[in-house]
């Protein structure tokens, strides 16, 4: 009996013991010594909290950002409006804080945070910010009727052409970025054409909206007759083609309502642009009264190769060639930002060069306004804007390429462009930008200055990018190459063997040496120069010249014609046939006016420097066959040589 007791004694025990370990008051009082020491109320035990205050990183797309309301130059975020962007100057800002932030140099995703007022980009921008302040504060001229009567007639009572009042207007805004080089001296602003010669260039147009869409901000134009009788075809007009209308501030026209318009045309279809509605008495609404008037002056502030007193022409000919595939683009006016010119020198077809020379220049103003650069603005920013606009157009050559099947075309590009305004009394700046092996040479007091370097496979820099990227550089038959697989998805292991080459290591087209591994690369190399008084004239020239012309014979040959671009680009093209190229020939001389006086004083001393074989042009490496040319060839003969071939192209 004692022993069933003890028994059952000893069992209640382990009972209790088992529910109280069950418990969890008893898995507290269990708890380790270093768990306990975890929440000791120590100050040096005590974990860390985190900052309210954690880095920020500004949003970088840009499309992301719109223009803000009040005209300050400020970008606002979309998304969330808590950043400002300010693209003449690359800072950003956060709203709340009152933070900038700038990207750090060689990290595009790193940011330094700027807290010093006396900071010089933040100087910039409110030296910006001011001077918009003052555009929009500017008065214009309000003619009465009467003088506008007069000016739409052209001439008063007497005969004598009506005179408008002097007023003291400000430039267009601009930002505060110093120019760097110096060009020649800003000549005075040519005199404003008189008001019926501006009538006719832009031959605008009245009409009446047929029909508008508010929600998706478009509609349609019925143009009016003489008459006032409507026409049975309709215009398409956008929105943003509309004067004055803002993301922040749309202007709706109203159906109905009298409007006047240019008639232009935007992918392949007529669209009305700078679209205005008319009041009852003809004249503009007020709507648009502001913004119409500040688009006329900034019309007015824009440059030609003309009003720079630049002489240009580009001579191309298929030489001993079947087919030209060489382009070349002409003093393309880029508003009031410079003019344009580019070679451009196909391969397997003239499809991509084609493309490339009517969409480059578009592309690279496209970019130009999208980054706020203006005559005066830094050249990483400018760098920045055509290196994109390359990208977008081999993007777009790459894309047609696959679904018009030219994947086997490309082309070189050589891109001039004088960037400045003297107007504005910004300095001419020399831009330059080139993929390939097209080549710019600049006369320089008579002397050659090549100003691009040829992108070829037996660059050195440009050796090791193909081999780092998997790709092969081959020396075929004394010619080097970039080798890519012509069947890279054969049936056989005898066509998966099977190679292309390509002559040149940077190229617009080219999709089979661009997929699936990127060998021949679209990324422009970009070059910005001053230009001085010197500088005579600058020639751009596919490889066809340089294969037999050194960079000193080419500017020979252009000197001998320094005053006629026309008789220029011809006198290098003839002697490059003469010479024995078998390539298409295409040379585009630009002879800068300004050095006209200085001109003949530098080629005389060029002369003599070669009556005595002195030859102080750039190095330039040449095929065995230029070696071979008789020294008894003089470039400053007074004859051409046209006798000495029995085929004359220019005769």
């Amino acid at each position: 009996r004692d022993r069933r007791r003890g028994e059952r004694s000893r069992s209640r025990s382990r009972e209790r013991a088992r529910r109280r370990s069950r418990s969890p008051s008893s898995k507290r009082q269990r708890r380790s010594p270093s768990r306990r020491r975890g929440v000791s109320r120590s100050k040096s035990r005590r974990p860390r909290r985190r900052s309210r205050t954690p880095e920020r990183v500004p949003p970088t797309s840009f499309p992301d950002y719109e223009p803000a309301p009040d005209g300050s130059g400020w970008y606002v975020y979309k998304k969330t409006g808590k950043w400002k962007y300010h693209p003449e100057t690359g800072l950003y800002l956060h709203i709340k804080s009152s933070v900038y932030y700038i990207q750090k140099e060689g990290d595009a995703k790193s940011f330094r945070k700027i807290e010093d007022e006396d900071d010089p980009t933040i100087r910039k921008m409110k030296q910006s910010e001011e001077m918009r302040k003052a555009i929009q504060s500017t008065e214009f001229v309000q003619f009465d009727e009467n003088s506008s009567g007069q000016a739409a007639g052209s001439e008063d009572g007497d005969g004598a052409p009506p005179r408008p009042p002097a007023a003291v207007t400000a430039p267009p805004p601009l930002p505060s970025e110093a120019s760097v080089g110096v060009g020649p001296a800003p000549r005075p602003p040519a005199p404003e054409p008189r008001r019926e010669e501006q009538a006719a260039g832009e031959a605008k147009s009245e009409g009446k909206v047929r029909e508008w869409n508010a929600e998706k901000g478009f509609g349609f134009i019925v143009p009016l007759g003489k008459e006032g009788e409507e026409a049975n075809k309709s215009i398409f007009v956008h929105l943003w083609n509309v004067v004055g209308s803002t993301h922040s501030n749309p202007i709706n026209l109203r159906e109905g309502a009298r409007v006047q318009y240019k008639l232009g045309e935007q992918d392949g279809r007529a669209r009305a642009m700078e679209v205005v509605m008319l009041g009852k008495d003809g004249k503009p609404l007020p709507v648009h009264a502001g913004a119409q008037t500040l688009e006329e002056k900034r019309k007015s502030y824009y440059v030609t190769a003309e009003s720079l007193g630049v002489r240009v022409h580009a001579e191309s000919w298929p030489g001993k060639q079947l087919e030209l595939r060489d382009r070349f683009t002409s003093d393309e006016p880029m508003d009031e930002l410079g003019v344009y010119f580019g070679a451009f020198d196909g391969h397997g077809g003239a499809q991509v060069s084609e493309i490339a020379a009517k969409q480059l220049h578009k592309n690279i103003l496209a970019q130009f306004r999208q980054k706020q650069v203006q005559p005066a603005s830094r050249d990483e920013k400018i760098k920045v804007a055509v290196r994109e606009a390359f990208s977008q157009t081999d993007k777009e050559i790459l894309g047609l390429s696959e679904r018009k099947k030219f994947d086997q075309s490309g082309s070189t590009a050589l891109v001039a462009l004088l960037h400045g305004n003297p107007k504005l009394g910004t300095a001419l700046r020399l831009v330059l930008a080139h993929v390939g092996d097209s080549r710019a040479v600049l006369c320089r007091a008579g002397q050659a200055v090549a100003v691009s370097e040829d992108h070829k496979p037996d660059r050195l820099d440009e050796k090791k990018r193909i081999e780092r990227a998997g790709g092969l550089v081959l020396n075929v038959r004394g010619a080097w190459r970039i080798a890519a697989p012509a069947n890279p998805r054969g049936a056989s292991k005898a066509s998966r063997r099977e190679y292309q080459g390509l002559a040149m290591t940077r190229s617009l087209g080219d999709l089979c040496f661009k997929q699936p591994t990127a060998l021949s690369s679209a990324d422009p190399e970009v070059k910005i120069l001053p230009i001085s008084d010197k500088d005579l004239f600058l020639v751009l020239a596919t490889d066809g010249i340089y294969n037999v012309l050194s960079n000193q014979e080419v500017v020979d040959c252009a000197g001998k014609h320094w005053d006629d671009p026309e008789e220029a680009a011809k006198n290098i093209v003839r002697t490059a046939f003469q010479k024995g190229s078998d390539e298409n020939l295409t040379a585009l001389v630009i002879q800068f006016g300004w050095a006209d006086k200085h001109t003949p004083k530098y080629l005389e001393r060029r002369r003599a420097m070669a009556a005595q074989g002195v030859d102080g042009g750039s190095p330039t490496l040449k095929p065995a066959v230029a070696s071979k040319i008789a020294p008894a060839d003089d470039m400053f003969s007074s004859s051409t040589g046209v006798e000495k071939d029995d085929f004359d192209m220019f005769s």
